[in-house]
């Protein structure tokens, strides 16, 4: 019933978005369908950063069909169409290629800086009736339409939604993969389990509880579990000395049933001790880590995990200290002289980090500052990229698919007018954004390449 409540509401909103017109530079192309196989697409590129890591190549060209890229090729050529094909060729020999960008962490259905949505939309219809939390889940569904596509055109093309509540997220996921929206490819954690009442979807307490918390997620349609290790960096209960929020077989019982279902669990951890007892738990991401303590980084290495620092929040902590008082102002000050550092010890150990700006609470769209904080905090600018690219791709399982520019990778790619392994707000600038093969965004002069709506 709750699938059939939000249908109405797709339907409307994809009828908003212009489908078949052929737009000038600067403009996109709305919610086209996934390319026809007859269709092939030729790139040519001044330089194409193919795997971050490895020297970019020279005047190249790419060659996109049915969604993934055919090949990659010396020079700027121009494949004769094979029988039934026809071929477009996009224009890039003044632009810098690289792969698609992923966000490991945002909440597309929160307004920026509105961190108190989380908690008021931690409520499901299924359990609150047709009043109003259909009314906040209907809501959210508009938001993260508008945020999605936001993020879709400043050059990420993957994301991993961690606590947009609900069941808004699977709608616009579904949408998004059905080509009736625009927006990134979503991997969604549906609500956040946390300490709590059975009165809450996402809360739970006791092993038995919290076993039937996370197949809830699961059954929700859930591509990854996200766990509260810990409060609030806001709370006391998420400051540095705090402790975990979960007992620890109960934490367990949440990333054990996760795992034989096969999907990761992501822990939202700030202070040190619920970092260290997530990852005894085994979570395969440590979301935040503001606090991340020396003795674990043998844990995370161990265990394989990864950190998702989410450093650009300290840009709304710089805002809000100023005003602060009291205690709040020592909270602070304390989680800024220590997230940025205690990260990039993590980094320098030889932990994975994955891209993730938290962008709800930082701003949609804006999430390639994160990267640019990175590189402010100690990290080499292709470090940096490989983050948000291959790390990301690793962090998600999916490795064969994203994070490179290879022969038989999906074909998400985009281009920016300069290279970001020497300046990574080039990132800012994103003037081209291909996702599966479809253009959905091209500032360069030529018009984007159209595609026909799909089948209704």
């Amino acid at each position: 019933m709750k699938k059939r409540l939000m249908m109405p509401l797709l339907a409307a909103a994809a009828l908003l978005v212009p489908i078949g017109q052929h737009l000038a530079a600067a403009q996109t192309v709305g919610a086209p369908a996934a390319p026809a196989a007859s269709e092939v697409t030729v790139i040519h590129a001044g330089w194409i950063l193919t795997v971050p890591g490895k020297p970019p190549l020279k005047d190249a060209t790419i060659v996109v069909r049915d969604g993934r890229i055919a090949s990659i090729e010396s020079g700027f050529l121009t494949p004769a169409a094979g029988a039934g094909e026809a071929v477009e060729t996009i224009e890039l020999r003044d632009g810098f290629i690289l792969p698609g960008l992923m966000d490991m962490h945002v909440h597309l259905s929160v307004a920026t800086g509105d961190d108190k949505a989380l908690r008021l939309r931690n409520v499901s219809d299924e359990l609150a009736g047709s009043t109003g939390a259909n009314r906040d889940d209907v809501t959210a569904l508009v938001d993260s339409i508008t945020n999605a596509r936001k993020t879709l055109m400043a050059g990420y093309t993957t994301v991993r939604d961690l606590g947009s509540t609900g069941w808004h997220i699977a709608a616009l996921r579904d949408a998004i993969n059905s080509g009736r929206l625009q927006g990134p490819r979503i991997f969604a954690a549906m609500n956040i389990i946390h300490p709590g009442s059975d009165d809450d979807p996402g809360a739970c307490s006791g092993v038995e509880n919290c076993i039937r918390a996370t197949r809830r997620q699961i059954d929700m349609g859930a591509d990854v579990i996200k766990v509260y290790a810990s409060c609030s960096g806001s709370k006391p209960c998420g400051r540095q000395d705090a402790p975990g929020t979960f007992l620890p077989e109960e934490l367990k019982a949440i990333v054990d049933t996760a795992h034989t279902r096969g999907l990761r669990v992501a822990a939202h951890a700030h202070s040190e001790a619920a970092i260290r007892e997530a990852l005894l738990a085994g979570v395969d991401s440590i979301e935040h880590g503001s606090y991340t303590p020396a003795d674990a980084i043998p844990l995370l290495l161990a265990r394989g995990a990864f950190l998702v620092p989410t450093l650009s929040v300290q840009d709304n902590i710089r805002r809000d200290i100023k005003t602060a008082k009291g205690d709040m102002r020592d909270v602070m000050a304390n989680f800024l002289a220590n997230h940025g550092p205690r990260i990039m010890a993590a980094y320098r150990a030889g932990v994975k980090i994955a891209a993730g700006s938290d962008a709800g609470i930082a701003i949609h769209g804006n999430n390639a500052r994160e990267l640019e904080l990175y590189v402010q905090a100690g990290m080499p600018s292709i470090d940096t990229i490989k983050a948000a690219t291959v790390n990301a791709a690793a962090l998600l399982n999916r490795t064969k698919d994203l994070g490179t520019i290879e022969p038989g990778k999906i074909a998400d790619i985009i281009a920016v007018r300069a290279n970001p392994v020497s300046d990574i707000t080039a990132l800012r600038l994103v003037r081209f954004v291909m996702k599966e093969g479809v253009v959905y965004r091209n500032d360069t002069g030529v018009p984007p390449l159209l595609r026909k709506p799909a089948a209704p």
